[in-house]
Parts: C-alpha cells; sequence; structure tokens
C-alpha cells in the first residue's frame, strides 16, 4: 500500500464529526483489500471495528484511531489540500487512520508470528466527544475481553517521532456548558418591572473565578474557562429578558471532576432562585480523563526503546481533551503522544498538515506493542 497516497487522499476529502460517511467507506475499502477477514460496521454512526484473529489462544489488543476533520479553512497550498470549504484535517486524523491500514497490513503480513487478537478501531466523532461513548454504548466491544487498548496522537513542539506520555492522566476531563437565564423584559425606564439576568451573571463569573484553580501541579486543579456571555439584544430601550452564559470545565481529576459538576449545579440553582430567574442547562462536548495504566505505560516505553526512538516521560498531563479516555475509563489502557516537529504549526491551526514522516514512527510503535503481547 502506498500509505503517503492514502494518507493525502484523506486529507484531501476531509468530513466533520457525524459525517464521516465517505471517510468510512474509504476505510472499509482499503481494510478490504489488504484482506482483513471481519469488518464491522453499522454500530455507531460511521465508525468501524476491523478484526484480525491469528487463530492462537491468546490476549486481545485495541488500537484507536480517529475518522474525523475540523470545520476549519485550510491555508495550505500543495496539492492534496482540502477540496471542501470550512472542512480540514488540523488535528492529524488522517495520519492516524494511516497509521492504522499500516498496522493491518504489516500484521497480516507477519500473521503467522503472533497469538490472540487485534482490534482496529476507526472512530467517528472524537472531536465532539461523542463517539467513544456511542461505541461504548453500541456494546460491540462486550463480544471481545480487551486486555490492552492504546491509541496516539501527533503532538507539535517536539522533535519528529519523540514518545510522550506519562503514566495515570494523559488528558483531563473536559466538560462545556451553555446556562440559558430566563427572567422577563421590561421599559428600561422602569427595571423594576422586569427581571433582568444581569446581576445573576454577575454572580455566576464570580463564583466560577472563585473556583477557577489553575496551578497543575495541586491537587484541586480546575479550570473554568469563560467562552461565550449574550444578554439582551441591542434595543436600548428595553431592559434584558433572556441571556446565555458559556463556559468549558476541566479537571485532571475525574472523580473530582463530577464532585465539581454538582456543585456548579447547586449554585446555578441558588444564584438564579436568588434573581427569581429561570434556567437551563445544556452540558455538551464532554471528554473522561484519559488513565494511563501503570502497566499499558510500561510497554509504551518498552516499545519507544526498543524502536530507538526517544522518550519524555511528561511531568504534567496534556490540557486538551480526548475521548479516548471514556475507554480508559473501562479498559486496562494507555495513550502516547508522537512529535510532530518542533517547528510544526499547532493542531487545530488553518496551516496544519500530519507529516507523512511520522507515519512509519507510529507504525513501529503499534507493531511493537503487539509483538510484545502477542508473540
Amino acid at each position: 500500500m502506498d500509505l503517503k497516497q492514502i494518507r493525502h487522499h484523506l486529507h484531501k476529502y476531509p468530513e466533520v464529526s457525524g459525517e464521516e460517511k465517505n471517510t468510512s467507506i474509504f476505510i472499509a475499502e482499503k481494510l478490504n483489500e489488504l484482506g482483513v477477514p471481519k469488518i464491522h460496521q453499522n454500530f455507531a454512526e460511521h465508525s468501524i471495528l476491523a478484526e484480525i484473529d491469528f487463530n492462537v489462544p491468546g490476549k486481545t489488543l485495541l488500537f484507536r484511531a480517529e475518522l474525523d476533520a475540523l470545520p476549519i479553512e485550510e491555508i495550505n497550498t500543495f496539492s492534496h489540500r482540502s477540496k471542501f470549504q470550512n472542512t480540514s484535517h488540523k488535528c492529524g486524523h488522517d495520519g492516524h487512520m494511516t497509521i492504522l491500514l499500516g498496522l493491518a497490513e504489516k500484521l497480516l503480513e507477519q500473521k503467522e508470528e503472533f497469538s490472540g487478537k487485534v482490534l482496529l478501531l476507526f472512530q467517528s466523532s472524537e472531536e465532539t466527544g461523542k463517539g467513544a461513548k456511542n461505541i461504548l454504548k453500541s456494546n460491540i466491544l462486550n463480544e471481545f475481553e480487551i486486555d490492552f487498548a492504546f491509541s496516539l496522537h501527533n503532538v507539535p513542539g517536539y522533535h519528529l517521532g519523540e514518545i510522550i506520555t506519562k503514566p495515570h492522566t494523559f488528558t483531563p476531563s473536559v466538560e462545556s456548558l451553555d446556562i440559558e437565564l430566563l427572567g422577563k423584559t421590561s421599559h428600561a425606564g422602569m427595571p423594576w418591572k422586569g427581571t433582568n439576568p444581569a446581576v445573576a451573571i454577575q454572580k455566576l463569573i464570580s463564583y466560577f473565578s472563585k473556583i477557577h484553580q489553575p496551578n497543575v501541579e495541586k491537587s484541586n486543579y480546575f479550570l473554568a474557562t469563560p467562552i461565550y456571555i449574550q444578554m439582551g439584544e441591542k434595543t436600548y430601550g428595553t431592559s434584558a429578558g433572556k441571556a446565555t452564559i458559556s463556559y468549558t470545565f476541566r479537571s485532571g481529576d475525574h472523580d473530582l471532576f463530577l464532585q465539581q459538576k454538582e456543585e456548579i449545579i447547586q449554585q446555578i440553582e441558588k444564584i438564579t432562585q436568588e434573581e427569581n430567574l429561570n434556567f437551563s442547562l445544556i452540558w455538551k462536548e464532554a471528554f473522561e480523563a484519559n488513565k494511563n495504566h501503570p502497566e499499558a505505560f510500561k510497554q509504551i516505553q518498552k516499545a519507544a526503546k526498543q524502536n530507538n526512538h526517544s522518550f519524555i516521560e511528561k511531568e504534567h498531563f496534556f490540557n486538551w481533551g480526548e475521548d479516548f479516555g471514556a475507554f480508559t475509563q473501562i479498559y486496562k489502557g494507555a495513550m502516547f503522544g508522537l512529535g510532530s516537529g518542533i517547528k510544526t504549526p499547532e493542531l487545530h491551526n488553518p496551516d496544519y498538515d500530519f507529516p507523512d514522516e511520522l507515519l512509519t514512527f507510529g507504525i513501529s510503535m503499534f507493531y511493537t506493542l503487539t509483538k510484545n503481547l502477542l508473540q
């Protein structure tokens, strides 16, 4: 297989979360070309689960890649730039998918060397935090006794091919919240005849500022980041009667996150009652913390050494959300970063492009993990 060509095709035809139909069809075609004997589809959005059974009793490993792109306009001018307006692979998922295809090819070529089973999961909707949860809800993974689950993510700002990970928390729990406040409009000259949400907004901002604890070295690390505020309309004779305030919250400790979430709900109820407002809460884009199991972490460290890859044990977790955490909350697993270059543009930037040279690093890591656990 021409992996570079495959990666460029995926980059050229990106699809956002939940709409990865053609990407999924393309991946399934490549898996069939390779001769993967069992391909599961139609269990959770456009996700695919490819099953490689070595027909000898042994462990079961799961490797995951993501199908989705982002709603970002690409500014690159190379030949494989996105063909679609306001849609592009700016998180490197095109590279992740290609790595799993390369792994499948290598495993099938050396099929007689292994025992057990490898599951290759191509997952929808990682960017919205829905994909992993939808797969777990489908119960398809209940058909297997998964011993280890692994995933990787390309990371700019590190030397090409460096392996970056840590035991325990790798990425935090993250969830966003829209708070809809509903009072009553009135004439601006008689605001006492209405219910204006301005004071409630002030109290909410003050409360969120108090629980915001940005020092990652402390056990109560918790970020409360303001995202959006809108109140009333630009109608200067009218006192506002409704508002929306949005925040994103994150914590490295999932239990602490759930505890803090309950307190946030209680405080919103208290403040809105004090200000005589109705309210509704819309929680969205939830990502559970990635819990790198110590044994899985050691396997990654060992594989990096065997491949002569530079290995960095990160002191603190990465601060972005990753829905692979839904799997590591259940299975013994781990995620690692794959350095994509010191001067590479940052993820989600309109000029990002997954480095083709990185494909061999990802394949070698996943293949070595398979060798160590299934030979």
